[in-house]
């Protein structure tokens, strides 16, 4: 095992990890210049009141405590993995709890219990590609969830134009001080009434197009070219998406 991953198994230096990252992200935040793209998609949700989903790819997920600028609390759906706990801890420290488990694979318990928090109102943030890939492919989880509490979904990305981007299994995305970026809310989804599995796949593709579209968007405003989704094949056969 490799020294980094045995002292990330401390949760106390996890933490101050944590910590840590949050201060270069508002760093990050407030030494750039910012464009918010809410007004057509997201503010038209927000104004009703009613909860919703929100889904962004993994590798986007860095700068998203920004991309939220509504005082209505928001519940992170992310994994008990390591990387899922620094996710968590870190958007812990702009005021976001956490709820854990997979977008694979959830047990009931946790699932019965997301819905309920958002039937009363609460709203999830989600990677449906996390925790561990294939990248910018979207898992029925998210679906699966939409239907059951009956909400809409909807898309969000950012991107920017001094940015390093990692060779991890998702191309994460980190920001750089004094650039330029944009938060981009796509076009929410619902799903119809008593929707069958057939509604379900249809929902699912037209939501991972719409992300796609949404991040190539944000990266040709920001001089980038667009990063590809991973090769389903190339996962299914260990590739580089499964480290």
């Amino acid at each position: 095992m490799k020294l980094g991953k045995k002292i990330l198994k401390s949760d106390t230096v996890r933490r101050a990890l944590c910590w840590i990252i949050s201060v270069f992200l508002r760093l990050v935040y407030n030494t750039s210049r910012w464009q918010h793209c809410e007004d057509e998609f997201l503010k038209p949700l927000v104004d009703k009141g009613e909860p919703f989903i929100i889904a962004l790819w993994h590798n986007r997920v860095v700068m998203m405590p920004y991309a939220w600028r509504n005082p209505k609390p928001i519940s992170i759906f992310t994994s008990d993995h390591r990387d899922g706990r620094l996710v968590a801890y870190t958007m812990g420290w702009f005021g976001f709890d956490a709820v854990f488990g997979s977008t694979h694979r959830t047990e009931m318990k946790t699932i019965r219990r997301i819905v309920r928090s958002l039937k009363s109102g609460t709203l999830l943030g989600i990677t449906p590609d996390g925790p561990r890939g294939p990248r910018m492919r979207l898992k029925p989880g998210v679906v699966a969830m939409a239907k059951l509490a009956n909400v809409p979904i909807i898309p969000v990305t950012y991107s920017c134009s001094r940015r390093v981007v990692l060779d991890t299994w998702d191309n994460l995305i980190v920001p750089l001080p004094f650039t330029k970026g944009v938060f981009l809310w796509g076009e929410p989804i619902t799903l119809p009434p008593n929707a069958n599995d057939e509604d379900l796949e249809r929902v699912r593709t037209l939501l991972e197009q719409r992300m796609w579209d949404l991040s190539r968007e944000a990266d040709r405003m920001c001089g980038h070219k667009e990063i590809e989704a991973a090769d389903w094949d190339d996962y299914r056969r260990g590739g580089r998406d499964r480290k």
